[in-house]
């Protein structure tokens, strides 16, 4: 192989072997992934005069650094091109790679900028904004193979399984499923910045329409999403699966009733006339939708029920002294404060917030007592409300600690007889979605597991084979005058210990 040959197929592997999950390759795409969806956020930004006039160099400074790597990238694609399995030992591996749907979307992000800066087109600069969208569909490269080794794994599975497989991570999911999870994230977290952003005038004006659009968009992404779950719920049913009871248990769970609140607001103003202010409270509640992507939330109900003793005697402590406080500054201050401590209600809200914080100042104690008991009470507050924060952070690094032992015990309890059958296999990899452990770590803690299972298994072996050899001594050394035996013991120059171990065999 020649040296051009041979540095094709390492560019091959280093950048564009995403089938086998080359780590390099693996990091390069996910950088012009990111490339691409800033580009779409440049796109929108340059509609905002606020954030668009003044920094006009930047931007294009942005879009010819952008242009520069994805062209950087379409050349670097054709140099590998002979690497590829799929031309591998072909005549014309680059033309043949360049007439691929991919190339040509590659070539039709850049051509038109080269052509244009060397003055041979001129274009409209909406026509040049609507090239600039066409780089969404360079993102198609991931989902296709994606959608293709999906449709393989999952082949003589009914519909609704292969939707459960979609929507849920199952040992059958594959990278399709992580990016759709990816595309329902994204439009969660953009959906929720969108929110808060159209009560900024200088955004909101120039992008009224914009604005209506993506949210008309969230919307239907989100009503799919909840129908596809709620249609494949009878797949993750324990029992009775097919019983559309399982459907009902489903709409019950939390996350089931936020998917819903993510979208009912938007339909119920169609039937009743709703405050626009709740239903932006509403909206901002799509947040919660990432407890989905998180074992965060379960992880702290579990800790919150094994520490419920010793979190509610911490909080019984900072409740009883931050009553105690508001009463004792109410009774010295009321006389000179009337007007600031009126109230013993007002009185607990300077407690809470000097015990929380170093207070907002509004109230404020001016007697010399109540000067001196806020110094005690702010320097008490440093420990005591801490209290309970450190209670909840020592449990949820407990916790953390004990699922990953849990996991490592099924590993060793399922290398009891020496391999992993496909069940224990499923059944491992069911688990490790459930903890949200990554691949590298369970294959970590798979690794740590036979080894210390073969660790184990030749100390057995070692302890048998000595046992074995010590009873054939023991026979060899009973068919020989005992007499002889000892005298021949006595002359071997062994440790005391030895000689008599020696003769309990003889006995």
């Amino acid at each position: 192989m020649s040296y051009i040959a041979t540095a094709r197929a390492a560019a091959y592997r280093t950048f564009c072997d995403t089938a086998n999950k080359s780590a390099s390759s693996l990091r390069f795409e996910s950088f012009i992934t990111w490339l691409i969806i800033a580009n779409l956020f440049a796109l929108v930004l340059e509609r905002i005069p606020a954030f668009y006039v003044g920094y006009e160099d930047s931007y294009d400074l942005f879009d010819r650094l952008s242009i520069y790597i994805f062209t950087a990238e379409y050349a670097l694609r054709l140099f590998a091109a002979s690497g590829d399995p799929r031309f591998a030992g072909k005549r014309f591996a680059t033309l043949r790679h360049a007439l691929t749907p991919f190339a040509l979307i590659d070539a039709l992000v850049i051509i038109p900028y080269w052509l244009q800066m060397m003055g041979l087109i001129n274009l409209d600069l909406r026509v040049l904004r609507a090239l600039r969208l066409l780089r969404l569909l360079k993102l198609l490269r991931d989902i296709i193979p994606a959608v293709s080794a999906f449709r393989r794994v999952n082949a003589g599975k009914t519909a609704r399984q292969k939707v459960y497989a979609l929507m849920n991570e199952t040992p059958t999911s594959g990278r399709l499923h992580q990016q759709v999870d990816f595309i329902f994230i994204l439009f969660i977290i953009t959906s929720v910045i969108a929110v808060f952003l159209e009560t900024v005038p200088t955004i909101y004006e120039p992008l009224k329409n914009e604005f209506h659009y993506f949210n008309l968009l969230t919307i239907f992404i989100f009503t799919v999403e909840y129908l596809l779950r709620l249609y494949s719920a009878p797949e993750g049913a324990v029992e009775d699966s097919e019983n559309s009871s399982s459907r009902w248990a489903w709409a019950k769970r939390p996350s089931s009733l936020i998917d819903l609140i993510a979208i009912l607001p938007f339909y119920v103003q169609f039937l009743i006339t709703v405050d626009l202010r709740f239903i932006r409270v509403l909206r901002v509640l799509r947040i919660l939708k990432l407890t989905r992507y998180n074992t965060a939330i379960s992880t702290f109900v579990s800790v919150m029920k094994r520490e419920r003793a010793a979190f509610m005697s911490a909080m019984f402590i900072v409740v009883l002294i931050t009553i105690l406080s508001a009463a004792i500054v109410y009774t010295v201050e009321h006389p000179v404060q009337p007007d600031k401590f009126d109230t013993m209600v007002r009185a607990l809200y300077w407690a809470v917030i000097t015990l929380a914080s170093v207070g907002y100042g509004d109230i404020t104690p001016v007697t010399h007592i109540g000067q001196a008991f806020t110094m005690v009470l702010s320097l008490l507050g440093i420990g005591i409300v801490a209290l309970p924060a450190g209670i909840l952070g020592s449990a949820f690094s407990d916790q953390l600690h004990q699922q990953r032992e849990q996991m490592i015990h099924d590993i060793e309890e399922a290398l009891e007889d020496g391999v992993l059958s496909k069940e224990e296999e499923e059944k491992l990899e069911q688990e490790r979605i459930r903890l949200h452990i990554p691949e590298k770590q369970f294959a970590l803690m798979k690794s740590r597991a036979m080894l210390r299972h073969a660790a184990d298994f030749s100390i057995e072996k070692v302890v048998h084979t000595a046992a074995t050899d010590i009873n054939r001594l023991r026979e060899t050394l009973k068919a020989l005058p005992a007499d002889e035996v000892f005298a021949e013991i006595r002359k071997l120059n062994l440790p005391e210990s030895e000689q008599a171990a020696l003769r309990v065999l003889l006995n």
